[in-house]
Formats: C-alpha cells, sequence, structure tokens
C-alpha cells in the first residue's frame, strides 16, 4: 500500500459547511479527516505520524503538528480565575516569526501566526514542539507553572 501524504498541519474529524443559509457539521462517514478543516482526504487518524497532536480546536475535534515550528508566542489570562488555561492562547507559527499588533480601538493580537490553539491542549502542544521541532520553550513553559501556581494558589485543592 502507498504511504499517505500528510502535508497539512491541521486535521480535523468534521467540517462546517454553510448550507441553506445554516452551519452545519459535517463528519466523513468513513472516518477520514478534513485537511485544515475543510477539505476531505483519505487520511485516517491512525495514518497520521506521532507529532500530531489530539485535543479540541476551533470548536471541533482534531490534530494539530508540533513539527516544525517555528514561533509561539504564549498569552495567558490572569482575569478568569475559576479554571486553569481555558481562555489562554497558543499563537503557533510554522514559518514565520508572529508579531504582537495592536487595532485602532487599542485591542492587542498578533499577526503572522497559522494556529491558535487554547485550553489544556497548550500543555501538551508545548511538550510535543519540544521534542518535534527543538524550538526553545522553556520561556512559554516558566510561564506556564506560573500560571499554574497562580490558579491552585487561588484555588486549593
Amino acid at each position: 500500500m502507498r504511504k499517505k501524504q500528510i502535508s497539512a498541519t491541521l486535521y480535523l474529524e468534521s467540517r462546517i459547511s454553510k448550507i441553506n443559509h445554516q452551519l452545519i457539521v459535517e463528519d466523513s462517514p468513513d472516518g477520514y479527516l478534513f485537511s485544515h478543516g475543510r477539505y476531505p482526504t483519505k487520511i485516517l487518524p491512525e495514518d497520521l505520524p506521532e507529532w500530531f497532536i489530539y485535543g479540541y480546536l476551533y470548536k471541533r475535534h482534531g490534530y494539530i503538528s508540533a513539527k516544525g515550528v517555528k514561533h509561539l508566542i504564549y498569552s495567558p489570562n490572569y482575569f478568569v480565575d475559576n479554571h486553569l488555561y481555558k481562555d489562554d492562547l497558543l499563537a503557533i507559527s510554522y514559518d514565520k516569526v508572529i508579531k504582537p499588533t495592536k487595532s485602532a480601538r487599542g485591542f492587542s493580537w498578533f499577526s503572522g501566526y497559522d494556529h491558535i490553539i487554547s485550553g489544556a491542549l497548550i500543555v501538551r502542544f508545548v511538550e510535543a514542539t519540544k521534542k518535534h521541532s527543538g524550538y526553545n520553550v522553556d520561556e512559554i513553559q516558566k510561564e506556564l507553572t506560573k500560571k499554574s501556581e497562580w490558579y491552585y494558589e487561588l484555588n486549593p485543592r
């Protein structure tokens, strides 16, 4: 059997389509994944290499590559203290540096990223990036530890 070509950095289990002005979530009947969350493939989850991390991405479940990462920016949320990483963001780029930007209204965001992830997936993705991309994640891991300590100080077990 021919080896399948894995070229995307994101594969989702379903896609969202607009049919008759309604958003419809479509699953592949054969269990195939959707490249970039849109395009049908003949790739099954077991075809993906170990550097694809499973999690909740873009309001669906899927897999994101931790290989080839060139830049990460972690943005913790210290305003909400009733959950640990749910509102934190990790911007991921596979080919260029991510730059912070500011809108006319003063809202801060990023440009140059390929994906944004949130929640507990951040911790698993950072570990996988360290292993599969050789990207230095020390500063992000320090910030994750700091966030964890802050959370558990406010919410003792």
